[in-house]
């Protein structure tokens, strides 16, 4: 029987759970039994009880951003947050933004975000602050909720485009461009505080033909015939930066991949004229979209270092990486490490890469974060024995790469941290 480890994650057990139910054909509620009785409990609550009795000793403390947001104390975040504050980082239990989502007042959540807060980030339970916001008590909670809810378009003809999108509807969806020839040039505006936030966001004022990507995922089964969808679009004039840009949207999307739907709407984008840019590029090695990556030589694109380094294909990359330049041997670098490829890995620092720079894409952290979050231990031995620092934070948490192993239950890299840290 399997024991809980010494740091049990909330979140974790939620995506076994998760995982559990995929994989078997279950509902929720039976993998989640069905979990629980694995670790020796008879239901899911009392495995999460346990969960927070083992972390009850070793919980962090509470910073003092989320003790003035428990208290709606505003002016005292935003002083917070101009003395340098994390707004991402809680108690292990919540963020900021959880607790100003439940209590309010709307502009607490409007301070947080634009200090950037992400709001995608789950607390112990699993929830977004969107679920806790939808269930909490605050005198403001609907002006809350539309807040947080960036799936909720205010503009009635985008709203009904983007549905016909999602429906696969390309009847409907070609009169509502035919009245309405501004819904492939304007953007969907979102609320100004999005805008003022000090991290980026990729879908932010989106244009009506991001959304053929469904990346974000917005729907859980694109439209069968998407890229009529696509065609239909196009034909009536998509400008060349929303081709483009959805281009690099569909090579980073694992809904399209994982549904077939990928490939065909990268060739249909490339026909139209879209090209896939460094952007592009990086977003797919980034989310390990290696399909895309190997269609594109064959599409008439070059194979270079920092690919090469993505999909393995090291022989090429000790070829082509003899000529790249500085940024190239970095991306070459970052691609094989968050791509699992070793030996790419030893090719790109041997040809001058910075082990403790931070990585290309995901630049919030270094090559050791992702080895520590991937729980690879040969590459973790690689990286310490070439002058990985353990000791470096990354820019999103403030936390070292065991913090990394230790906050997402990966065992085998916190053993290899720890040893190397003589603990």
């Amino acid at each position: 029987m399997p024991t809980l480890p010494v740091r049990p994650s909330r979140e974790h057990l939620r995506k076994e759970a998760k995982r559990l139910a995929r994989d078997r054909s279950l509902r929720l509620s039976e993998a989640q039994r069905l979990l629980a009785t694995g670790y020796g409990f008879r239901t899911w609550a009392s495995l999460m009880r346990q969960v927070d009795v083992t972390l009850g000793a070793s919980r962090p403390p509470v910073p003092p951003i989320l003790a003035a947001t428990r208290t709606g104390d505003v002016e005292a975040v935003r002083r917070l947050l101009a003395e340098g504050a994390n707004p991402r980082v809680g108690d292990g239990r919540e963020t900021p933004l959880h607790a100003a989502a439940r209590r309010g007042p709307l502009a607490l959540v409007e301070t947080l975000i634009a200090g950037g807060a992400l709001a995608w980030e789950t607390d112990a339970a699993g929830r977004t602050p969107l679920d806790v916001a939808r269930r909490g008590r605050a005198r403001e909670r609907a002006a809350i909720v539309a807040l947080l809810d960036r799936r909720t378009i205010a503009d009635p003809s985008f709203r009904a485009a983007v549905e016909a999108i999602h429906a696969g509807d390309v009847a409907g969806l070609e009169r509502l461009l035919d009245a309405e020839p501004r819904l492939l040039r304007e953007r969907i505006v979102e609320p100004e505080v999005y805008r003022e936030a000090t991290r980026a966001d990729y879908f932010l004022d989106p244009k009506l033909f991001w959304f053929i990507a469904n990346n974000p995922a917005l729907v859980e089964t694109m439209a069968p015939n998407i890229v009529d969808v696509a065609r239909a679009m196009i034909a009536r004039g998509v400008a060349q930066e929303d081709l483009d840009y959805t281009l690099a949207l569909t090579m980073s999307g694992n809904v399209a991949r994982e549904q077939g739907h990928q490939l065909p709407l990268v060739d249909l984008l490339i026909e139209a004229g879209a090209r896939p840019g460094r952007e592009a590029i990086a977003a797919a090695a980034a989310h390990r979209e290696l399909d895309v990556l190997r269609a594109l030589p064959a599409a008439g694109f070059p194979l270079d270092a920092p690919v090469a380094a993505a999909l393995g294909e090291n022989a090429r990359l000790r070829e082509l990486i003899a000529t790249a330049g500085p940024t190239d041997v970095a991306e070459a670098f970052s691609f094989a490490v968050i791509n699992g490829n070793l030996e790419g890995v030893r090719i790109a620092l041997d040809a001058g890469a910075d082990v403790n720079a931070r990585l290309t894409v995901h630049s919030h952290s270094t090559a050791l974060h992702q080895a520590a979050v991937d729980d690879n231990v040969e590459l973790i031995e690689l990286l310490l024995a070439r002058g990985a620092r353990p000791d470096a934070r990354d820019t999103l948490w403030d936390s070292t790469p065991l913090g990394w192993a230790i906050h997402q239950n990966r065992s085998a890299a916190r053993a290899a941290l720890e040893q190397a840290a003589g603990r």
